[in-house]
């Protein structure tokens, strides 16, 4: 059998020359070749890459570890993160740091609970490069670090403060204050939402924190806790705090116009949130059907419902069996808000129509127990509602008036004090359709007006 060499051989001594087959075959053996040489060639590359940032990576992990343990002071050593360029690679370097009293837990701003003392902190510095394959590991070293001098006097003790906001994270720049004074500066937090005051006489402080534009979890601006403070322990106090969202309540929103609403603050807002409810005071539109709150910025949101009574809650209220239909009262859903960010609830509420009465237009509703034995929920810190000057003087004219859930008994006369009248039921319209529930009004002594928030169920 001849080879492609013999035949080469032939043509060489012949006049034929190579054909195209020949000079394909060749063209495919030479790729063949270099492709395996370049890959090969890569693959040395590569590998030397590695080894070299990887080589470059321990060295600035312990460099960070070696500038770790010349800090002059312990409690200024936080978390960093920053990138360092060397040649054509970008490294990332993070430090991350945590207080230690028990050598099996890590806790925030050393914060292990009264009594536990600061032994040492704990330093994890981890290094990544652009360009890693994929599953590699970062270059990782770990240091602990003894304060060289007693953090406290063997005759005092420690208050840490810990302020974090709604996600959990700390919340720098938070401004700490203690009453009586505890005799030394205590600066503002870290960007851990930690501080720390050392050297403080045994006794009970109240620590207050605060933050221009934020509130706790309790709708507070500057909320305070009480530390006891024993001679070489570590008092640890948390709050959380976090910007202020602004939560703007529509009340009654399906009623089929304007609607009066009671005045000089007399009804609240009530707000639910994962820490339980609140009645903050509005900071704007208090009399209006529109409000704007500062809240906490809780990620879960909050559901709101008008009114203070247990029969406003809407979830207070039996479930009930009506011709067959099923009826329920519920909750609308959350609504959440950033910090800082804007978010509108929906808060209803029913509504009557009252006629005009000359002179007397003064109105004032009052909260009732609902008949005996109906179930049905009441009110035990009972808030009259007033709505001002809000009855129409012409007998032809009606205004919409908003109430929230439960029972009331409806009062007029020409004055705000001197509304003690009981209104008749025949200056009383239900208007058409009922939403958001059922409004009912019966002749008792005065009109008496049950909102009843409890909607059919939808299988």
């Amino acid at each position: 059998m001849r080879t492609w060499w013999h035949r080469l051989q032939r043509v060489r001594a012949g006049d034929e020359g190579i054909g195209l087959a020949e000079v394909l075959v060749a063209m495919l053996l030479f790729a063949v070749v270099s492709t395996g040489l370049a890959y090969s060639m890569l693959g040395v590359l590569h590998l030397s890459r590695d080894s070299r940032v990887r080589a470059i990576a321990a060295n600035l992990a312990a460099e960070e570890i070696d500038l770790a343990r010349d800090t002059p002071d312990i409690f200024g050593l936080l978390d960093e993160t920053r990138d360092v360029t060397v040649g054509s690679d970008t490294f990332r370097v993070q430090r991350r740091t945590q207080w230690v009293s028990d050598p099996d837990t890590d806790f925030t701003c050393g914060s292990a609970g009264v009594g536990s003392a600061l032994r040492y902190k704990r330093v994890n510095v981890t290094v990544t490069w652009n360009g890693m394959k994929a599953g590699a590991e970062p270059v990782r070293s770990d240091t602990v670090l003894n304060p060289e001098n007693h953090i406290n006097d063997p005759s005092k003790g420690t208050i840490l403060v810990s302020v974090l906001r709604a996600d959990g994270t700390g919340n720098e720049g938070v401004t700490v204050s203690a009453s009586p004074s505890v005799g030394s500066v205590i600066d503002t937090t870290d960007a851990q939402g930690c501080t720390y005051v050392l050297r403080v006489n045994p006794g009970k402080y109240t620590v207050t924190v605060s933050r221009s534009g934020h509130v706790s979890q309790d709708q507070v601006a500057a909320p305070s806790q009480e530390a006891v403070v024993t001679a070489n322990a570590t008092a640890s106090l948390g709050f959380q705090l976090d910007r202020e969202a602004t939560y703007t309540a529509r009340l009654a929103p399906h009623a089929p116009g304007a609607v009066a609403m009671p005045t000089g603050g007399s009804l609240k807002v009530t707000f639910l949130s994962t820490y339980g409810r609140a009645t903050p005071t509005a900071s704007s539109g208090g009399d209006s059907w529109q409000r704007s709150y500062r809240l906490h910025p809780f990620t879960a949101g909050y559901q709101a419902y008008a009114g203070q009574c247990e029969a406003a809650d809407p979830t207070a209220w039996p479930e009930s069996v009506v011709g067959g239909q099923t009826l329920r009262g519920a909750l609308p859903e959350s609504v959440a808000a950033a910090p800082g960010g804007t978010a509108t609830l929906d808060v209803p509420m029913g509504v009557v129509e009252i006629s005009g009465a000359g002179g007397d237009r003064f109105l004032r509703a009052v909260p009732v127990d609902p008949p005996a034995g109906s179930g049905l929920p009441g009110c035990t810190t009972k808030v009259d509602l007033g709505y001002g000057q809000a009855i129409p003087s012409s007998p032809a004219s009606r205004v919409a008036v908003a109430l929230p859930y439960g029972t009331w008994r409806l009062y007029y006369g020409n004055a705000a004090a001197n509304a003690k009248t009981p209104l008749p039921l025949s200056r009383v319209t239900v208007p058409t359709p009922n939403v958001p529930g059922t409004v009912t009004a019966v002749e008792s002594g005065g009109v008496v007006v049950t909102v009843d928030p409890r909607q059919p169920v939808t299988p």
